[in-house]
Protein backbone atom coordinates (compact mmCIF):
# COMPACT_ATOMS: atom_id res chain seq x y z
CA UNK A 1 0.00 0.00 0.00
CA UNK A 2 2.97 2.64 0.59
CA UNK A 3 4.66 2.09 -2.95
CA UNK A 4 0.76 3.15 -4.21
CA UNK A 5 0.68 6.38 -2.13
CA UNK A 6 4.18 6.76 -3.15
CA UNK A 7 2.96 6.47 -6.82
CA UNK A 8 0.27 8.52 -6.36
CA UNK A 9 2.10 11.53 -4.97
CA UNK A 10 5.07 11.38 -7.22
CA UNK A 11 2.14 11.77 -9.79
CA UNK A 12 0.33 14.63 -7.89
CA UNK A 13 3.84 16.30 -7.72
CA UNK A 14 4.80 16.13 -11.74
CA UNK A 15 0.96 16.92 -12.23
CA UNK A 16 1.71 19.90 -10.13
CA UNK A 17 4.95 21.05 -12.03
CA UNK A 18 3.30 20.77 -15.59
CA UNK A 19 0.49 22.88 -14.07
CA UNK A 20 3.15 25.40 -13.67
CA UNK A 21 4.69 25.15 -16.86
CA UNK A 22 1.30 25.43 -18.71
CA UNK A 23 0.69 28.76 -16.36
CA UNK A 24 4.43 30.30 -16.95
CA UNK A 25 3.33 29.28 -21.12
CA UNK A 26 0.13 31.11 -21.07
CA UNK A 27 1.45 33.69 -19.06
CA UNK A 28 4.27 34.25 -20.92
CA UNK A 29 3.18 33.31 -24.17
CA UNK A 30 3.36 36.49 -26.28
CA UNK A 31 6.71 37.40 -25.03
CA UNK A 32 8.81 34.01 -25.07
CA UNK A 33 10.96 33.44 -28.26
CA UNK A 34 10.57 30.32 -30.52
CA UNK A 35 13.13 28.61 -28.52
CA UNK A 36 12.19 29.00 -25.37
CA UNK A 37 8.40 28.25 -26.21
CA UNK A 38 10.18 24.97 -27.36
CA UNK A 39 12.17 24.41 -24.74
CA UNK A 40 8.89 24.62 -22.20
CA UNK A 41 6.36 23.06 -24.17
CA UNK A 42 9.51 19.68 -24.28
CA UNK A 43 9.66 20.05 -20.44
CA UNK A 44 5.69 19.76 -20.56
CA UNK A 45 5.78 16.85 -22.82
CA UNK A 46 8.48 15.80 -20.16
CA UNK A 47 6.80 16.45 -17.15
CA UNK A 48 3.48 14.61 -18.20
CA UNK A 49 4.70 11.66 -19.86
CA UNK A 50 6.18 11.11 -16.21
CA UNK A 51 3.02 11.63 -14.70
CA UNK A 52 1.65 8.98 -17.04
CA UNK A 53 4.11 6.59 -15.98
CA UNK A 54 3.16 6.88 -12.77
CA UNK A 55 -0.27 6.65 -13.13
CA UNK A 56 0.42 3.34 -14.92
CA UNK A 57 2.19 2.35 -11.80
CA UNK A 58 -0.07 3.00 -9.49
CA UNK A 59 -3.26 1.17 -11.65
CA UNK A 60 -0.55 -1.91 -11.22
CA UNK A 61 0.14 -1.57 -7.81
CA UNK A 62 -3.74 -0.99 -6.83
CA UNK A 63 -4.71 -3.90 -9.39
CA UNK A 64 -1.81 -6.70 -7.44
CA UNK A 65 -3.38 -5.22 -4.13
CA UNK A 66 -6.87 -6.32 -5.30
CA UNK A 67 -6.12 -9.34 -6.65
CA UNK A 68 -4.38 -10.02 -2.63
CA UNK A 69 -7.39 -8.65 -1.02
CA UNK A 70 -9.65 -10.96 -3.62
CA UNK A 71 -7.23 -13.75 -2.44
CA UNK A 72 -7.39 -13.35 1.11
CA UNK A 73 -11.20 -13.08 1.11
CA UNK A 74 -11.44 -16.55 -0.55
CA UNK A 75 -8.75 -18.41 1.93
CA UNK A 76 -10.70 -16.73 4.85
CA UNK A 77 -13.93 -18.08 3.40
CA UNK A 78 -12.50 -21.23 2.61
CA UNK A 79 -11.23 -21.05 5.92
CA UNK A 80 -14.54 -20.54 7.49
CA UNK A 81 -15.66 -24.39 5.90
CA UNK A 82 -13.29 -26.68 7.11
CA UNK A 83 -13.30 -27.82 10.49
CA UNK A 84 -10.44 -29.86 12.54
CA UNK A 85 -11.38 -33.01 14.15
CA UNK A 86 -9.51 -36.09 15.68
CA UNK A 87 -6.64 -35.16 13.63
CA UNK A 88 -7.88 -34.34 9.97
CA UNK A 89 -9.69 -31.23 8.46
CA UNK A 90 -13.37 -31.91 7.12
CA UNK A 91 -15.16 -29.84 4.57
CA UNK A 92 -18.94 -29.00 4.92
CA UNK A 93 -20.49 -31.47 2.47
CA UNK A 94 -17.29 -33.79 1.71
CA UNK A 95 -16.98 -37.24 3.30
CA UNK A 96 -12.95 -37.20 2.66
CA UNK A 97 -10.78 -36.24 5.17
CA UNK A 98 -8.22 -33.38 3.68
CA UNK A 99 -4.77 -33.97 4.98
CA UNK A 100 -3.48 -31.44 7.82
CA UNK A 101 0.13 -31.12 6.92
CA UNK A 102 -0.67 -29.94 3.33
CA UNK A 103 -3.58 -27.76 4.37
CA UNK A 104 -1.65 -26.00 7.07
CA UNK A 105 2.68 -25.56 5.87
CA UNK A 106 2.01 -25.70 2.43
CA UNK A 107 -1.55 -24.11 2.37
CA UNK A 108 -3.14 -26.71 0.02
CA UNK A 109 -6.05 -28.87 0.28
CA UNK A 110 -5.45 -32.20 -0.72
CA UNK A 111 -7.73 -35.11 -0.24
CA UNK A 112 -6.72 -37.97 1.83
CA UNK A 113 -7.20 -41.73 0.64
CA UNK A 114 -8.65 -44.07 3.90
CA UNK A 115 -7.30 -47.65 4.44
CA UNK A 116 -9.87 -50.05 6.43
CA UNK A 117 -8.62 -51.36 9.23
CA UNK A 118 -7.17 -55.27 8.09
CA UNK A 119 -5.97 -57.97 10.51
CA UNK A 120 -3.40 -56.11 12.88
CA UNK A 121 -3.16 -52.98 10.97
CA UNK A 122 -5.18 -49.65 11.95
CA UNK A 123 -7.25 -47.86 9.87
CA UNK A 124 -5.75 -44.96 8.64
CA UNK A 125 -5.70 -41.75 6.11
CA UNK A 126 -2.78 -41.50 4.06
CA UNK A 127 -1.66 -38.40 2.07
CA UNK A 128 -0.53 -39.17 -1.51
CA UNK A 129 0.66 -35.22 -1.77
CA UNK A 130 2.97 -35.23 1.68
CA UNK A 131 2.95 -39.11 2.54
CA UNK A 132 1.79 -38.59 5.74
CA UNK A 133 -0.61 -41.00 7.59
CA UNK A 134 -3.14 -40.27 10.44
CA UNK A 135 -4.90 -42.87 12.47
CA UNK A 136 -7.44 -41.19 13.87
CA UNK A 137 -9.24 -42.56 17.29
CA UNK A 138 -12.44 -42.86 15.77
CA UNK A 139 -11.60 -45.07 12.46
Amino acid sequence: MSGMLASTAAAVGIIDKAVGIAKKLADDGGELDKATLKLELASLMTELASAKMEVVTTQMLLFDAEQKNKKLEEQLKDKHSYTFNDGLYWKEGDETAFCPKCYEVDKVQTHMVYARAVGQYSASWYCNNCRTSIYPNSA
